[in-house]
């Protein structure tokens, strides 16, 4: 990790991220941005979210079927994500290291990060539903 000065544009992309606190996609982040500093590109807020992950001030949520989020919780936890609406709220998931050492056995892979999404549907979804 490289650690790089703090820039305004920066400092306001992880304020971003810290206060929407719901995981935000990359284009959230811009639009939360851009309501108060239109100055600032959308270049920029993805080029510092990706300085960001690097610095480990960030963590990517990678996905499958949709843009990444991004997390101000770096510490090891896992998501869960509603299938419906695409919120992603934080979940306790310990994962040992003879669990990391089986999936390592049977894939061939060697493990970088244990990011596991759940995915699901949220109370919320399902009450509209209902």
């Amino acid at each position: 990790m490289v650690e790089r000065r703090q820039t305004i544009q920066r400092g306001l992309v992880i304020n971003a991220v810290v206060e929407l606190f719901n995981h935000p996609t990359a284009q959230e982040v811009y639009d939360y941005i851009h309501i108060n500093h239109p100055s600032v590109g959308k270049a920029t807020v993805y080029r510092n979210l990706n300085l960001l992950v690097d610095e480990g001030k960030l963590k990517r949520i990678f996905a499958i079927d949709g843009p990444d989020h991004y997390d101000s919780t770096v510490k090891e936890h896992q998501h869960i994500e509603c299938r419906i609406c695409k919120k992603v709220i934080d979940v306790t998931l310990p994962i040992d290291d003879k669990s990391v050492i089986n999936v390592e056995k049977e894939t061939g892979f060697s493990m970088i990060d244990k990011n596991i999404i759940i995915t699901g549907i949220c109370p919320e979804c399902l009450e509209k539903a209902n």
